[in-house]
């Protein structure tokens, strides 16, 4: 078990980037600044989770191998959404979002569960819901941005990092996703891309994604830049299964 619990650790302080690989611009550099005491708590849960649960990461790579996506970006989201506290729940009024992945009520009860009971559950239980949540995806989250976006609207937006993923139109609830999460617009443009989405996930996971598996078939590689930054991903065809929206969350 020791053993174990080693190698895990060994294996999370190689994903991890340190600041200065990550800050190659002055406004990258101050979100990492703004961002670097949730990233520390993000980690400090993270290794408690490996200490607790080092099956944890032997679990992790599994889900991100049967998705089709790369573990790293799996990390960098759910350090976004919930810092690794598995218990984890928005207490603003009207709002469910719990876990890991911070997901909502509907959606629990979507995936055959609950999120009182996802609030119990361990890490690595949870590993089992957050497969099915992006099962409907798989073999589509080619980058960071598109699991990021999969989880923030419960589709993925077509297009590279600067497809709008908030607001799509000028409808009310449209701009209410936008104002309730316009901490992710982070050039204050009036609109939040899927480029900003994986900035906004990197700066507080900070977990480096090695190039996408050989054995997927027909697909290219994903470069290791866009892995890193901005999560590019290229246009592809719009007819695909499109599963319901988590709905309006607040984050903290």
């Amino acid at each position: 078990m020791k053993r174990l619990i080693w190698m895990c650790a060994a294996a999370l302080a190689l994903l991890i980037l340190p600041m200065n690989a990550l800050a190659q611009d002055g406004p990258l550099l101050k979100l990492l600044v703004r961002t670097e005491g949730k990233h520390l708590r993000a980690r400090q849960n993270l290794e408690q989770i490996l200490r607790e649960h080092p099956e944890f990461w032997v679990e992790l790579q599994a889900v991100a191998a049967r998705l089709e996506t790369q573990p790293a970006w799996l990390l960098n989201v759910m350090a976004s959404e919930s810092l690794f506290v598995a218990g984890a729940r928005n207490r603003l009024p009207g709002q469910t979002a719990s876990g890991l992945l911070q997901i909502i009520e509907d959606t629990a009860q979507g995936l055959g569960t609950t999120t009182a009971a996802i609030r119990q559950m361990s890490p690595v239980e949870q590993l089992r819901f957050v497969e099915k949540y992006f099962a409907p995806f798989r073999g589509r989250l080619d980058s960071l941005a598109d699991v990021y976006t999969a989880t923030f609207r419960g589709f993925i937006v077509e297009g590279g990092e600067m497809a709008v993923v908030a607001p799509l139109d000028d409808t009310r609830k449209e701009q209410r996703i936008y104002a309730l999460n316009q901490w992710l617009d982070l050039n204050s443009d009036g609109r939040i891309t899927k480029g900003e989405l994986s900035t906004a996930a990197l700066s507080i996971g900070r977990f480096q994604a090695a190039d996408l598996a050989d054995h997927r078939q027909n697909r290219e590689p994903a470069s290791h830049s866009a892995s890193l930054y901005s999560g590019a991903s290229a246009p592809r065809d719009r007819n695909f299964e499109s599963r319901q929206t988590r709905s309006i969350y607040v984050r903290d």
